[in-house]
């Protein structure tokens, strides 16, 4: 099972065992890839934090009720049970994907969850000048043998294998746009 029960603190991120949770009470979902849902399911009840985007997927993919998802605002603070205050920020990973900043009397924690690094999130309003107690580094991909390739490689991987099946129908979400494209890519107008 991936996630992690934050010690001295009421939560758990990507922790789907009420069993093993201990005293967490305050259960987030940093996106919706399926090595951090295991253990999610419609039998879950107990609230749930996470984005907006991450909030609908869910719903639908894994049928969790909607009374138990509770999605926060991306890059607004949240006071939750009067003691915790969460700051979702984006993680540049997946839509949807979200890093937890969280302050209380247990101190400062971020917890990256999946994250793709950029220059520009040393410039996050909610990070600047911050104190940050814990980090909660998700390392999936930081191992030197495994080097995670840069965006501009991954879609020009995902780029041929749309190229070699051009009977499939592709959806590419970019950015807040949802373009609907039929390949091959000769007929496509290019990136929007």
């Amino acid at each position: 099972m991936s996630g992690t029960v934050i010690p001295g603190t009421p939560i758990a991120v990507d922790f789907w065992s009420v069993r093993r949770a201990g005293g967490a009470r305050l259960f987030f979902l940093s996106h919706l890839h399926s090595d951090h849902t295991v253990g999610l399911s419609s039998t879950w009840s107990r609230p749930l934090y996470c984005s907006p985007l991450t909030a609908r997927l869910l719903h639908r993919r894994l049928q969790v009720p909607t009374r138990w998802i509770r999605p926060l605002e991306v890059g607004q603070s949240h006071v939750l049970d009067h003691e915790v205050t969460v700051t979702l920020l984006d993680s540049n990973h997946c839509p949807g994907s979200v890093m937890f900043l969280f302050e209380g009397a247990f101190g400062t924690i971020l917890h990256t969850g999946d994250f793709r690094y950029t220059s520009t999130m040393r410039s996050e309003p909610a990070l600047r000048g911050r104190h940050i107690d814990r980090l909660y580094l998700d390392n999936t991909h930081c191992h030197p043998h495994r080097p995670l390739p840069s965006r501009q490689h991954a879609m020009r991987q995902a780029a041929h294998i749309i190229r070699t099946h051009p009977q499939h129908r592709v959806v590419i979400a970019w950015g807040r746009r949802r373009c609907w494209w039929t390949w091959p890519w000769s007929s496509a107008p290019g990136w929007w």
